[in-house]
């Protein structure tokens, strides 16, 4: 709940395409530090406080997927490309706990490894936030044309 609000709280703010990226490396590091505590004692309860801390930013990510995607896609394909994310979301859902039942550090590496691609791909996404939405994809290009040109 708590990564629901921060984020409903910051999309306006800082804009969609940082919030993509933010969340996603936030899990990647607090992952890979979780993979690499393997001990007893206090450091398996840091390693714990990294997995929680890993899911918080997975979650915050997964609650913008849905107006991001909304805003990426012209108005004639958006009920298909949610439907495809939604699709992607569920697969992923579905395969993480056969990824938790590898135990050891392997979750947290793999998790990690899709925080990291997640985030360098988003990279290439454009900002949405104060943007109008598109009927076609030919008025998304002809926007692109025209902010290209100084």
């Amino acid at each position: 709940m708590p990564a629901i609000f921060l984020t409903a709280i910051l999309i306006n703010k800082f804009g969609r395409k940082p919030l993509a990226i933010g969340p996603q490396w936030f899990t990647w590091v607090f992952c890979i530090v979780g993979s690499l505590l393997k001990g007893y004692g206090t450091w398996k309860v840091v390693g714990i406080a990294c997995g929680i801390l890993g899911i918080f930013g997975m979650a915050r990510t997964y609650n913008l997927l849905f107006v991001y995607m909304a805003e990426l896609v012209p108005t004639f394909v958006r009920n298909a490309a949610l439907r495809c994310a939604t699709q992607a979301a569920q697969m992923g859902a579905i395969l993480s706990p056969f990824v938790v039942v590898m135990g050891g550090g392997i979750p947290f590496v793999v998790f990690g490894a899709c925080g990291i691609a997640g985030g360098i791909l988003a990279f290439y996404l454009p900002e949405t936030l104060n943007k109008p939405l598109y009927d076609t994809i030919a008025g998304m290009q002809d926007e692109e044309s025209s902010s290209m040109v100084v």
